[in-house]
């Protein structure tokens, strides 16, 4: 259930009992109401009436969390209000939040002011992080164009975590969609950024970063093998791992996966055996075969495991048939 926030009584309501009951007794917005105030004041010039067109035609940056009616009825409440809500209710911080991002809007329109060769990479930039296409395709093709000279930038979009807060502009998407200019051009300087940038979005975020490091090939596949042999264990080796399995076809890559599954240490941890084996699918040599298919019988294996293991050895064998 929603915590309830209250507007704070002014000197002069104290000074006249009767002068607000409401604000005394009224449930007035919630923290969500408050992040749909701050959107409004940054995206839409603080106009309601600008945000419930742009809702209502589901455009690029509308979040799920924010319903039509949820919007309408603080529309509404503000007209009763005869008040700007964001006036009334944001905290300090809040304000400050939507200062800083107002002023990131600033800065990339300042871009356009001035044009020579200096401004050309940056124009590129803003035109990708502020385009309302769901897939800016001309703007990316405009930046891969660019190849490697356009690279820093790009990572310093990646890096960025201002522009992960779908308050700024961009609404949450430019670091992804700087990931997918990097997946097309390729440099290899971007495999640690594009690592480290794993787990830090959800599902299809990671799914990306995955294709833009297969994209860079061997220089990519190669960090990964070293980050998955690091020792002690942690989430790294975990984050290469998944990463690896868009590389499972890659022989060497599934041979140092199913070496790394094999050693008792690494058995023994809660998730690393699960995409080991995924990305041990790739194993060609028939000896390895057989001991692959031999761990799902080893009592000591967890029955999930197993169900994995006979699962990719089920493909193998239909796979031979086919052939």
């Amino acid at each position: 259930m929603p915590i309830l926030l209250y507007r704070r009584r002014s000197k002069e309501d104290c000074m006249n009992a009767d002068s607000s009951p409401l604000f005394d007794h009224f449930p007035v917005i919630d923290a969500v109401d408050h992040q749909i105030l701050m959107h409004r004041d940054v995206h839409f010039g603080g106009l309601f009436s600008v945000m419930l067109d742009y809702y209502r035609q589901e455009r690029k940056g509308i979040q799920p969390e924010f319903s039509l009616s949820r919007i309408e009825r603080l529309a509404a409440l503000q007209e009763g209000f005869r008040e700007n809500l964001a006036a009334l209710f944001l905290a300090a911080h809040e304000i400050q939040q939507v200062a800083d991002a107002r002023d990131a809007y600033r800065k990339l329109r300042a871009i356009y002011e001035v044009k020579n060769a200096k401004t050309f990479h940056p124009r590129l930039m803003a035109d990708l992080i502020l385009s309302e296409e769901g897939e800016p395709e001309g703007e990316i093709a405009a930046i891969a164009a660019e190849k490697e000279k356009i690279v820093p930038s790009l990572l310093d979009l990646l890096r960025s975590e201002a522009f992960y807060d779908p308050l700024f502009p961009g609404y949450g998407q430019a670091p992804m969609l700087a990931v997918e200019c990097l997946s097309r051009i390729g440099d290899k300087r971007a495999i640690i950024s594009l690592f480290e940038a794993l787990g830090q979005g959800d599902f299809f975020a990671d799914d990306q970063i995955i294709k833009a490091l297969k994209a860079i090939g061997m220089p990519a596949r190669d960090f990964l093998l070293h980050v998955l042999k690091g020792r002690p264990l942690n989430e790294d080796n975990e984050k290469a791992v998944i990463a690896l399995i868009a590389f499972k076809d890659d022989e060497e890559v599934a041979r140092h996966c199913f070496d790394l599954l094999q050693e008792p240490d690494v058995q023994k941890d809660p998730c690393l055996p699960t995409y080991l084996i995924l990305a041990s699918a790739g194993l060609k040599d028939p000896v390895q075969r057989k001991t692959f298919e031999a761990l799902a019988k080893d009592p000591h294996f967890f029955p999930l495991l197993s169900k994995d293991i006979k699962g990719i050895v089920h493909d193998w064998a239909d796979h031979i048939q086919q052939v």
